[in-house]
């Protein structure tokens, strides 16, 4: 890992705090109507929006980059100050292009790097997209990086991802390089539950411990904020499934590697009309012996939830059914009726959305002025869902 030759570039100094979140809250809901600060939220330490950015779809490059750069400016101008993205984001070319944007915004005085909450994601290998353009020059380029440059062993790559703490150090490098900042906010392994079926519950906490240990390692050395996991079917199955992650257990790892002051701060997870088994499955044995849903397990433990996938890929605009319209009369459109469905949800702080184009973001934003639904709203739908099933059953 070639880290004296990335601390000698031209990386942003800062990161997100408090004071400047809540100045970027206070001067967005300035003058509107009281009730726009409950756009934020502050779970733990930063007021975040309740709407984020989210970068996973488009090709590598070309368009989508310009597409990407460009929504960046309508989104701090709209109320948004999260920015969810992953290194294997259309293979490492989001991440440049989300963060040439928001240097350039930050440059120009339209915000400060303080009052931005910058997310990103390693875990999954990825190929350098200016080496790597067809399957086999892909294949040829992860070998080269990760095993034969002996910062992996084989062993320690399960379906293309890895934890192992000097891979996860050397991504985080990569992240920073691509981001141009010094220090990243929160930073998300990806899918963990991946490895779980291959080592064992014994080995994945071992596992975990070391990935925990170079994460907080981290911390110390200023390049990320605070660190978590970024999950699609762990934290959703039963306890008895093979993929299954016990929310309690990960934060007793983060204690045992971190103690008190552990850095274990955020979890994503896909939650949404299409995916509700955060609210509906109760998959969590608590530590009084009672199964809970993830999302009621995290309540009030100050960690910040990004829900990923709140339209399903878009696959939702146009499906929404009408007893979700009639529940938030107060949104303007199908997919503002299911996102606001999301940011009402008990324990969710942000809903992360891919928008491309300034159409979505004028669209999405418009819930930026309008309260969040009372939480018993969600609830209640799952409650309706349930007992029609059970009567077609």
């Amino acid at each position: 890992m070639q880290t004296s030759a990335l601390e000698s570039d031209d990386l942003l100094p800062g990161r997100a705090t408090r004071d400047g979140t809540r100045r970027y809250a206070d001067r967005f809901t300035r003058g509107a109507e009281p009730f726009a600060i409950d756009h934020f939220d502050c779970p733990d330490a930063l007021w975040l929006s309740s709407i984020a950015l989210g970068t996973l779809r488009g090709d590598p490059g070309g368009v989508d980059d310009l597409l990407y750069r460009s929504v960046v400016s309508d989104l701090l101008e709209s109320g948004t100050n999260v920015f969810n993205t992953a290194l294997s984001d259309r293979s490492q070319t989001s991440e440049r292009a989300i963060g040439h944007a928001l240097r350039r915004a930050i440059r120009e005085g339209r915000t400060a790097r303080d009052e931005i909450v910058v997310v990103t994601k390693g875990g999954a290998l990825t190929p350098d997209p200016d080496r790597a353009r067809s399957y086999t020059s892909v294949q040829r380029n992860l070998y080269e990086t990760y095993i034969d440059s002996g910062l992996l062993d084989a062993s320690e790559v399960t379906r293309g991802h890895s934890m192992a703490p000097e891979f996860l150090l050397d991504q985080i490098q990569r992240s920073r390089r691509n981001l141009g900042l010094e220090t990243i906010d929160y930073y998300l392994i990806q899918e963990p539950e991946i490895h779980l079926k291959d080592l064992g519950s014994d080995g994945f906490r071992h596992a975990l411990e070391r990935a925990f240990g170079a994460l907080e390692q981290a911390v110390q050395r200023g390049w990320i904020g605070a660190f978590g996991l970024a999950t699609w079917e762990g934290f959703l199955v039963p306890d008895s499934d093979r993929s299954h992650l016990g929310v309690v257990d990960i934060f007793e790892t983060a204690l045992d590697v971190g103690h008190g002051d552990h850095h274990l701060r955020a979890i994503q997870l896909p939650y949404g009309l299409a995916m509700g088994e955060g609210v509906a499955l109760d998959s969590q044995l608590g530590p009084d012996g009672h199964s809970r849903a993830i999302l009621d397990s995290l309540r009030d433990t100050g960690t910040v939830v990004f829900a990923s996938a709140p339209l399903y890929g878009g696959r939702l605009v146009g499906g929404v059914p009408d007893f979700v319209r009639q529940a938030f009369p107060e949104t303007p459109s199908q997919a503002t009726a299911a996102l606001q469905f999301v940011r009402s949800t008990a324990s969710i702080t942000c809903a992360v959305v891919g928008m491309r184009e300034t159409a979505h973001v004028e669209e999405n934003l418009q819930l930026a002025r309008i309260p969040r639904a009372h939480a018993e709203i969600p609830a209640r739908l799952f409650a309706e869902a349930r007992r029609a099933e059970a009567v077609r059953a």
